[in-house]
Order: C-alpha cells, then sequence, then structure tokens
C-alpha cells in the first residue's frame, strides 16, 4: 500500500507546472562577460518560472525539485556603456516575433522574423 500512495504521489507532481513570474523592474536582469566581444553585456527579459519533481536515483523515496527560469516575453540586450545592443520576444526559450540589431551607434543593423524559433526571413 505504502508503494501505490508513492506511485500516486510522483504521478500526481511529476508533471512540469509553471507560473509567470515578473520581478519589480518587468523582468529578470542580467550582466555576463562576452567573450566575443570583450564586453560586459546586460540583458532584461521576462521569464517563466518551471518546476520539475522527479524521484531521486540516489534516494529511494525520495524526490528531487529543479527550478529553471525559460526566457518568455520582451527582451532587451545592453552593452557596458548603456546602447542597446538588440530587442525580441522569447516564447518558451525560442525567438519569436521581430528582432532588430543594432550598432553602438543605435544605428539598426538588421532584422529578422521568426517563428518559435525559427528564422522566417
Amino acid at each position: 500500500m505504502k508503494y501505490i500512495v508513492i506511485i500516486l504521489a510522483y504521478l500526481c507532481f511529476a508533471k512540469v507546472s509553471s507560473a509567470q513570474v515578473i520581478d519589480e523592474n518587468a523582468g529578470k536582469t542580467y550582466y555576463y562577460y562576452d567573450v566575443a566581444t570583450q564586453k560586459k553585456v546586460k540583458e532584461i527579459f521576462h521569464h517563466k518560472q518551471v518546476v520539475k519533481i522527479m524521484p531521486d536515483p540516489n534516494n529511494y523515496g525520495s524526490y528531487i525539485d529543479t527550478f529553471m527560469y525559460l526566457k518568455n516575453g520582451p527582451y532587451t540586450s545592453y552593452d557596458e556603456k548603456g546602447n542597446l545592443i538588440c530587442s525580441g520576444y522569447y516564447i518558451q526559450e525560442k525567438k519569436d516575433s521581430i528582432w532588430m540589431y543594432y550598432n553602438s551607434k543605435g544605428d539598426l543593423l538588421k532584422t529578422e522574423k521568426y517563428k518559435l524559433g525559427v528564422l522566417v526571413k
């Protein structure tokens, strides 16, 4: 009976659940160093928190929960001087809609259109 309860609990909670989480600045802000351009980059984006619950392979009867943050919504990227690098929109970590890329002077370099991560034109 104990194992049936554990299996039922696992089946109920093993599915992926998600909830939109947006902080006070209308998105999550990350800074990182881009090795290719040798510059600090600032990203601002909305995200969706996804929770996965699965059995712990090292501890029978226990479960592991993992929190992941997926880009989902408006996205902007800036260089270390505050100049806009690119802007676009994500749906479940995939580029979607029109993406615009700029040079350091703020001039539009190119636009790309995506549909769920696939470059359309």
